[in-house]
């Protein structure tokens, strides 16, 4: 009976919360495209991003059964007095956008909304442009069968910067947002909290603020996704030791995208910002450093994206090349000694960072441009093992012959080609030969 009851409580409940949307909703608007414009302004604010630097506020009562079905008989059109409770929280719609002062410091603000679907709900709070006021964001999930909020997320900027936190979601879910105004309050000017759905949240999240940030040592190699116009994908990057990194972000997605390297100060301007599809490197010493993927625009949440950020090679050495016999062949036809391939061949060498240590598990790219056959270029790629060794073997067209190399028995006729290998940060190459056929002079003559 028990059992019963509880399950027909929070069937009531549910009903209750779903028919009373209207009766307590302000009349949000829709998401606002300028609010995303707050991303490319960054305050000079410098507070170490510590994540238990400040306490949780104080919860003042629960949600209670009793009293949102007390609200809705008696008259669910009449607005809500105020929301500094759970119990007295505003509803929202997902994908809208809310405004309104903190009147005195330590004052809370309270929102809920109901999730139709699993997916992700993300909180954005454009706070008040004021260097003594520090607002900070809360996200709770509802227990139904107690009433009670379990933490998810929090969002602690230093003053005049954004909060943003996320947190996964499930179909049928209630989510509470707290706005709390740790420091300071302004009665006049007013917050923006803006709430968003997505129903396509890469296996990351959530990652939405350096506190949610992923963890990775030493580098980072992951495909991830920006799901809404407010996504911000964070990765805190731990570094054991000095070397020069290359940072690379790679997407097909339009839109503004650009990779963000912070060092514990995360509420400043970013160390470096890299643009889509390019790369850079970066000399960073041991230590945590924070990595962040947002687009200032336009996202396009079924696209994915690539980060990798990787030890720079220094140097490619000890290069050699073996032909189709399996073995290396490096003569001199007359144009400088190099090496001899045919129509198979195999490209060795260890890849070494800018310190001499071997460089494992890097991907290096190998070009064979072969100009006098009807393919020019043949592209392969290998990776570095364990010692810094790569094997990469290649399939190239058959040489034409319009060179020759005499000899006391005969000629050799080849063509001049040449080869590239490239790490991040470095690449060597040179000419090759690239044998055709022998033709013997006969006997006596």
């Amino acid at each position: 009976m028990r059992l019963l009851a509880l399950k027909s409580a929070r069937t009531a409940l549910t009903l209750l919360l779903l028919s009373s949307y209207p009766a307590i909703a302000a009349t949000p608007e829709r998401v606002d495209a300028s609010l995303q414009r707050a991303k490319e302004l960054e305050p000079a604010a410098s507070v170490t991003a510590t994540a238990g630097h400040k306490k949780e506020p104080e919860i003042h009562g629960r949600v209670d059964q009793q009293r949102l079905t007390n609200r809705a008989t008696a008259g669910g059109a009449t607005p809500l007095a105020g929301n500094n409770t759970p119990g007295t929280a505003q509803y929202l719609d997902l994908n809208t956008q809310v405004s309104a002062p903190l009147a005195t410091p330590g004052e809370q603000a309270w929102y809920y909304v109901y999730v139709p679907a699993n997916g992700k709900v993300t909180a954005f709070l454009q706070t008040v442009n004021n260097a003594s006021l520090d607002y900070d964001l809360y996200l709770y999930k509802y227990n139904p069968v107690d009433g009670s909020l379990a933490l998810q997320a929090q969002s602690f900027y230093a003053p005049t910067h954004y909060e943003q936190a996320s947190t996964s979601a499930a179909a049928g879910d209630f989510y509470f947002i707290l706005v709390h105004a740790y420091q300071g309050a302004d009665p006049v000017n007013p917050y923006t909290l803006a709430v968003l759905f997505s129903s396509l949240p890469d296996v990351d999240e959530p990652n939405d603020n350096p506190w949610q940030a992923k963890s990775a040592i030493d580098g980072v190699a992951v495909v991830r996704k920006l799901d809404n116009g407010f996504d911000e994908d964070w990765t805190r990057l731990t570094l054991t030791q000095e070397n020069t990194f290359v940072f690379s972000l790679s997407t097909a997605a339009t839109g503004t995208y650009q990779l963000h390297l912070f060092g514990t100060n995360i509420h400043g301007a970013p160390l470096a910002t890299i643009n889509k599809n390019t790369q850079a490197a970066v000399t960073l010493p041991p230590g945590t450093w924070y990595v962040r993927v947002l687009s200032l625009d336009s996202v396009m949440p079924a696209e994915p994206y690539t980060l990798r950020v990787a030890v720079a090679a220094g140097s490619l050495t000890d290069i050699k090349i073996l032909n189709h016999a399996g073995v290396e062949d490096y003569i001199n036809y007359g144009q400088g000694p190099s090496w001899r391939i045919q129509t198979s061949a195999t490209f060795q060498g260890v890849l070494k960072d800018r310190y001499g240590r071997v460089l494992p598990n890097t991907p290096v790219n190998l070009a064979v441009y072969t100009p006098k056959t009807y393919r020019k270029e043949t592209f392969a790629t290998g990776l570095s093992d364990s010692n810094g060794a790569f094997s990469i073997p290649v399939e190239l067209p058959a040489a034409l012959g319009t060179m020759a190399y005499d000899f006391v028995f005969g000629a050799e006729y080849y063509d001049l080609a040449t080869f590239s290998l490239s790490a991040d940060g470095v690449s060597v190459g040179r000419h090759l030969y690239h044998y055709a056929y022998t033709r013997w002079y006969p006997v006596g003559l």
